[in-house]
């Protein structure tokens, strides 16, 4: 959808001029929808606490967007059901300067981009091994990093290069004071002990909703206490179980960390009930206890098949508002 209309994918154009493009001016919010095949459903995860974090990356950035920006949901869904989905999928929502001659200092106007696309395993792996970068997480001092801004992300880009190098599935970056921050694009947890810890949001990290996602499942379902506090590396090589979360991977154990062995280097008994815990909510299975989920489809229609030749594998829609 582009000011209103449905887009083929491969219609969607941004010029080469752009601002966001020149300068990285864009911010953004990825998240999950999950298919329930039992209910006919498919559920959007926590989607208006992902749309009040691009509110708050946008007032960061410095960045305009007319209107309410919860109002971006009914867009979401659309485009989900404009496709047919009855698979998990993953949603991209993007806000950047929309003029061609745009400059950095610039705030509007704004273009809202959105892309459905089927989701597929973020590592590919059941258990990670991880490898401390020599790439320093950035600090609220330069790129804040509780803003999830595109530029933000060539940080985390650069520790992923480097952690591949050396033969480790992927990175963990620590703050510039050398404590525990996060992942290319993943919160991390360790458990020692019965305890289940993370880094504060004082750790340079971007403020998960996975990551409190986990948090409040472990309290409220699980009954374990979880300590948000800085997190020195070597409490990581000594842990009984690590395991790393996002909108895109959902919960992955961690088999090792710099070559020190987690556990027995497979996922926990609490990372798995986490894992199972979380899949659960995300799946609609847990409707009464939490009102993280929202339903793309009414029943009726869901149990209607895809219209024939409306969707195929070379033609996904993707919706854009313009907003001054």
């Amino acid at each position: 959808m582009f000011d209103g209309e449905l887009v083929e994918y491969d219609a969607a154009r941004l010029h080469v001029l752009s601002p966001a493009l020149k300068y990285g001016i864009a911010v953004f919010e990825g998240f999950c929808g999950y298919w329930n095949p039992g209910h006919g459903e498919l559920y959007t995860f926590r989607i208006q606490d992902h749309l009040r974090r691009l509110r708050a990356s946008l007032d960061l950035a410095a960045l305009d967007l007319a209107g309410d920006v919860s109002s971006l949901q009914g867009d979401v869904h659309r485009l989900i059901a404009a496709n047919g989905f009855r698979q998990d999928v993953h949603m991209r929502l993007q806000v950047f300067l929309a003029s061609d001659n745009g400059q950095p200092e610039d705030t509007g106007p704004t273009c809202t981009s959105i892309a459905v696309v089927p989701v597929s395993p973020y590592f590919g792996r059941a258990a990670l091994n991880l490898g401390v970068s020599t790439w320093a997480r950035i600090g609220d001092r330069s790129m804040p990093p509780r803003m999830k801004s595109i530029a933000n992300y060539h940080n985390g880009r650069l520790a992923s290069i480097e952690a591949q190098r050396h033969g480790y599935d992927a990175p963990l970056m620590l703050t510039a004071q050398g404590r525990v921050s996060e992942g290319f694009g993943y919160n991390v947890f360790l458990v020692r002990d019965g305890m289940l810890i993370t880094p504060s949001v004082t750790e340079s990290i971007l403020e998960g909703i996975t990551r409190d996602s986990v948090i409040r499942l472990a309290r409220a379902q699980l009954g374990r206490t979880v300590e948000e506090r800085p997190v020195d590396r070597t409490e990581l090589y000594s842990a009984d179980e690590v395991f790393v979360c996002g909108s895109g991977e959902g919960i992955t154990a961690v088999a090792s960390v710099d070559g020190h062995r987690c556990g027995d280097g497979q996922a926990g008994e609490l990372t798995r009930q986490l894992r199972d815990q979380y899949l659960a909510v995300a799946r609609g299975e847990a409707l009464s206890s939490w009102q993280w989920v929202s339903p793309v489809y009414r029943p009726a229609v869901a149990s209607r098949p895809p219209r024939p030749g409306r969707v195929n594998r070379r033609t996904r829609w993707r919706t854009s508002r313009e907003r001054a």
